[in-house]
C-alpha cells in the first residue's frame, strides 16, 4: 500500500494571501510542513495539490527540482477533485490529508493518527475535530478507494471543497477512528490563517527553531513560561465545522 501526504495549498487564500510562501525562520511556511511531513515514518511520497492558474505557479517553481516532492494541478475550490487528481498522479492507495498553513503540525501526532488507520481496519481516521489537539495539528487519513466513492457522489459543495465532510458526515458507510488529547487544547491556534496567527507563528519558531520539528509539548512548555503570547492571536475566530448537509 502506497502512503501519499497530499498537502493542498494556494496563493490565494482571502484572509492572508500568499501566506503559504512568507518567511518562517530560515524557511517559509510550506517549507516548515513538509519538513514535518517529511519526518513521518510510513509516508512514502509527498504531494502538494495546487490549484490551476497562473497566481499559484510560484508555489511550483518554488519547489522545482525536488524529486522528492510531486506536484498536481487542479480545480481551486473544488478540493475534493484536486485531490484525486494528485491520488492518481501519485497512484496513492492510501491518502494522509494536511493543509499548507500549518507549520506546527506535529510528526508524532500524524504518526499516531496513521497508526490508528493502518491498525484499526477503519475507512477514515483523524484528529478529534472539536477537541483535544490544537488548531493546526490536525490530520486525516483515508483510503483511495474510500475517496474516489466521495469524488464520485458529493455534490454539496462544502464537501467538495473541504475534502472530507462526505466521509465523516456519513459514519454509517465509513467507520471512523479519532484521535483525541487530554487535556484539551483545542483553543489554542498554530495554524496560519491571519497576520496574527502569522505572528504567533514567528514568535514560537524564534524560541523553537533551534529544533525544526518541535512538537505540542515544546509549545505548551513555551506557553507556560509566557502567557502573553497566546494573547496574539487570542482574538481569531475559527470556522466551525459543519456537520449537516447544506
Amino acid at each position: 500500500m502506497s502512503t501519499v501526504a497530499i498537502i493542498q495549498a494556494r496563493m490565494t487564500s482571502t484572509r492572508l494571501p500568499g501566506k503559504v510562501l512568507l518567511p518562517l525562520g530560515r524557511r517559509t511556511v510550506l517549507d516548515c510542513v513538509i519538513s514535518r511531513v517529511s519526518a513521518v515514518a510510513g509516508i512514502d511520497k509527498i504531494c502538494i495539490a495546487l490549484p490551476e492558474g497562473r497566481e499559484h505557479d510560484v508555489i511550483e517553481k518554488h519547489f522545482a527540482g525536488l524529486p522528492s516532492i510531486a506536484i498536481a494541478r487542479g480545480p481551486e475550490h473544488d478540493v475534493l477533485a484536486r485531490f484525486i487528481i494528485a491520488a492518481r498522479q501519485t497512484d496513492a492507495t492510501r491518502i494522509v490529508r494536511v493543509t499548507s498553513d500549518c507549520p506546527m503540525i506535529d510528526p508524532v501526532v500524524i504518526s499516531a493518527v496513521l497508526a490508528i488507520h493502518q491498525a484499526g481496519g477503519a475507512s477514515y481516521a483523524a484528529t478529534s475535530h472539536d477537541s483535544g489537539f490544537p488548531i493546526g495539528c490536525d490530520c486525516e487519513i483515508v483510503t483511495r478507494q474510500v475517496l474516489e466513492m466521495a469524488d464520485c457522489e458529493a455534490t454539496d459543495p462544502y464537501e467538495r471543497e473541504h475534502v472530507m465532510p462526505f466521509i465523516w458526515r456519513r459514519p454509517e458507510r465509513f467507520p471512523a477512528l479519532y484521535l483525541d488529547r487530554k487535556p484539551d487544547l483545542r483553543h489554542l491556534r498554530l495554524t496560519v490563517d491571519v497576520p496574527a496567527d502569522y505572528e504567533l507563528a514567528k514568535a514560537l519558531y524564534a524560541r523553537l527553531g533551534g529544533n525544526p520539528l518541535f512538537g505540542i509539548d515544546a509549545v505548551e512548555r513555551v506557553l507556560a513560561k509566557e502567557p502573553e503570547l497566546q494573547a496574539i492571536n487570542a482574538g481569531v475566530t475559527q470556522t466551525p465545522y459543519v456537520y449537516l448537509q447544506q
